[in-house]
């Protein structure tokens, strides 16, 4: 068997470290999808609708400060020739995240209940310190996240990728069962990136051997002022643009419906994240790697492209004609909605299928400011529907 499994990799893989590093990054993602995947079921019985309604708007306020919380420069980290500038970036998009969330915080203490209120969750009223620093550790996490990614760390990164996952199914179970449905799934997400964090920080040289130098530091945010003065507006209308749903349907409709637009986005999206991000963090890397050596990506663009159109196309017709029907079997009665869902956003995902993980070329080749036009077209796309 083993000798079996050599050979299928030698004739599929060879000594291509592309494709081996795309494939131990898919491997640390469907282990750490896997079991929550599994437990949906279990999940779905424990947890209602409007439980995972009430988290998804929480995950949404979260990934949307976090994002921007940074100013983008976490993006840059793995752009620069030279170590020292990378590093800088961590702590330049680090101390950003830190007063953004410290200044988030301020903000609700002032409006929280009554932007909260607003939003149509009340029940996160009580978990504003949990808010920020959830967004804070998020933020950092990202910073650090393609640090490794530029030091080609792709085990380090699966090792962590799977613990969180451990944690966050764990604490969901314990605190399910222990009766703390109301916030749950809020404590398994937020401690999920914490242990996650320190895995990536352990070894990484940036705490035992900080040396910032602040001329430095000037430089390197001169030199990268685009990813705040145009990538930070593109990606705050792409995260617009795929999170606003849940705080328009829990405004308008209650949160029992983002909830199944939650399960839908959890039972399809994060089998296709795994793919999709391990894919795209190592094309980030290989990609910036032949622009500096070569001058040039294309031929790997364009390879890239072709394959996921390729690999994607019979999944998602058979998930488009199947899924519907066995949704309330997998998830209770209860969840039956979800299936329709599943659907209608099983042709969006292909699309997000082919194109997310090449998305990065934009950042890589310096087109921050034509990719402000893309990301506000398909937010106000989404918007009117």
């Amino acid at each position: 068997m083993k000798k079996l499994i050599q050979k299928l990799l030698q004739q599929y893989i060879g000594d291509s470290g592309y494709k081996k590093h795309v494939l131990i990054l898919i491997f640390g993602r469907i282990v750490a999808q896997a079991v929550p995947i599994l437990l949906t079921p279990l999940f779905t019985r424990i947890y209602s609708p409007e439980e995972f309604g009430v988290f998804s708007v929480y995950f949404t306020i979260v990934s949307m400060i976090a994002l921007i919380s940074n100013f983008r420069y976490s993006l840059a980290i793995i752009l620069p020739v030279k170590e020292d500038k990378a590093k800088s970036l961590v702590y330049i998009a680090s101390l950003f995240s830190l007063g953004t969330s410290i200044l988030f915080y301020i903000v609700l203490l002032i409006w929280g209940n009554q932007i909260l209120n607003g939003i149509g969750v009340p029940e996160l009223v009580d978990y504003k310190i949990l808010l920020s620093l959830n967004i804070l550790i998020v933020a950092i996490y990202e910073s650090l996240y393609y640090f490794r990614i530029r030091r080609k760390d792709y085990k380090l990164i699966s090792i962590a990728i799977i613990v969180q996952s451990i944690v966050v199914v764990s604490t969901r179970i314990l605190m399910g069962f222990g009766g703390r449905t109301n916030d749950g799934l809020l404590y398994a997400y937020f401690l999920g990136y914490i242990l996650s964090y320190f895995i990536l920080l352990h070894k990484s040289e940036l705490i035992k051997k900080i040396r910032i130098n602040w001329k430095e530091i000037k430089v390197v945010l001169s030199r990268y002022k685009n990813f705040p003065r145009f990538s930070l507006i593109a990606d705050t209308f792409s995260v617009l643009g795929d999170k606003a749903p849940n705080l328009l349907l829990s405004k308008l409709w209650g949160s029992t419906y983002v909830g199944y637009m939650s399960m839908s986005d959890k039972i399809l999206g994060s089998p296709i994240w795994f793919v999709t991000s391990s894919v795209g963090d190592v094309f980030k890397q290989e990609a910036s790697e032949r622009i500096q050596k070569e001058g040039n990506c294309e031929k790997i663009f364009y390879k890239t492209s072709k394959t996921l159109f390729l690999y994607g196309i019979i999944p998602f017709v058979l998930i488009f004609l199947l899924v519907p029907s066995i949704t309330p079997f997998l998830l209770g009665a209860e969840w039956s909605e979800v299936g329709q869902y599943i659907r209608i956003f099983s042709i969006m995902f292909f699309a997000k299928f082919v194109v997310t993980p090449v998305a990065y070329i934009m950042y890589i080749v310096g087109k921050q400011k034509l990719n402000i036009f893309f990301q506000a077209g398909k937010f106000f796309v989404i918007l009117i529907a």
